[in-house]
């Protein structure tokens, strides 16, 4: 029997009343949401953490629409109810959710570019998401999960791969004969980015950089040539040194702060500087002579389209993409795994599972 066959009105869910840090997040007792005629009600089987769930409690750059809020943009479950209007999905159906939400019928939309959606809004920061037992979610958001594939793990995929996906392939246009740097690459969209750059496009060299010789190994054997310990040494010296002060092809920096000029200093003349996040800060010192003299691009990206998260979770399902687990925690244990996506020691992805 699944939770909405229950006669219970209301769910679980963690989520905050006020803004501060991950101490203000507490497990409340809420109104279970009913679908609008064009959703589903999905029965949560996992939700991964993401920083955007950090952001969103602590108020940066993040719009809360109502309180209590619950993050979440990382699910899998099994579809518990169909609005009156949805074909095609079943009750049981193994799901997980695409967390970019667009309108489909602006300029954006209708060119394919739905993350560039004028009513663009992504679960667990416009929208509650996952960290509940249940959630309400477009059917035209809904993936199917292959049968034999483990529903915790592939909680872990959409939001971090979706987006390392579009700013590599669908932004980046990353080529097989080009040197790549990922910039803070154990997290979750880092290790995304290191098996899309070397399994999908096979790139000549790619290089990381990471805070211990404990990850540099880890990183090391998810397929990265060349390992810098920015803690050591800095990171763009010894790129120029790698590559015979040529510099790389692509760097992939989603860290921002004191990052941000020693990334420009590491390309090539002509070369591109990909962005999707600031986990370090979205304010830093640039340097606009570098942008002009070496005629660098800086090419934005931001999570993906509907097409984006099809090619990438194809890759994720034959095995040639797999989402990295560190740890899983049960809802109730959810000050654990804030407390372990807040320390920066992550290598790929926290989540919290609701499994029966």
């Amino acid at each position: 029997m699944t939770r909405s066959e229950q006669a219970s009105e209301s769910m679980r869910a963690v989520g905050f009343t006020e803004h501060g840090d991950i101490d203000n997040f507490e497990l409340l007792t809420v109104d279970r949401p009913t679908p609008d005629p064009d959703e589903v009600l999905v029965d949560v089987a996992a939700a991964a953490l993401n920083h955007q769930d950090l952001f969103a409690v602590r108020e940066l750059d993040h719009y809360v629409p109502d309180y209590p809020f619950w993050g979440g943009g990382d699910i899998s479950g099994h579809v518990a109810e169909l609005g009156a209007d949805v074909e095609g999905w079943a009750v049981g159906d193994r799901v997980v959710v695409n967390p970019a939400v667009s309108c489909g019928e602006c300029e954006f939309c209708v060119d394919g570019e739905h993350s560039m959606c004028t009513d663009y809004n992504v679960y667990g920061e416009h929208r509650k998401g996952g960290f509940a037992e249940y959630v309400t979610v477009p059917e035209e958001n809904l993936i199917s999960v292959p049968d034999d594939y483990d529903l915790v793990t592939a909680a872990a995929a959409p939001l971090a791969a979706g987006t390392a996906w579009r700013a590599l392939s669908s932004r980046g246009e990353i080529k097989p004969y080009e040197d790549v740097l990922i910039v803070g690459a154990t997290g979750g969209v880092g290790t995304y980015s290191v098996q899309i750059a070397k399994n999908v496009f096979n790139v000549d060299t790619l290089y990381a950089t990471t805070s211990t010789e404990e990850k540099a190994e880890f990183l090391r054997d998810l397929g990265v040539d060349h390992v810098i310990n920015y803690t050591e040494e800095k990171f763009e010296e010894r790129i120029w040194e790698l590559t015979d002060k040529r510099g790389v092809d692509v760097v992939y920096n989603n860290v921002g702060g004191n990052t941000w000029v020693p990334a420009m200093r590491s390309l090539r003349n002509g070369g591109r500087l990909l962005v999707s996040g600031a986990t370090a800060g979205p304010n830093p010192e640039t340097e606009i002579r570098l942008v002009f003299v070496r005629q660098l691009e800086v090419i934005g990206s931001t999570q993906n389209s509907q097409t984006d998260i099809d090619e990438i979770l194809q890759y994720v399902w034959d095995g040639s993409v797999e989402p990295i687990v560190q740890a899983t925690y049960p809802l109730e244990e959810y000050e654990k795994a804030f407390e372990k996506m807040a320390d920066r020691d992550l290598y790929g992805k926290v989540v919290l599972t609701q499994q029966e």
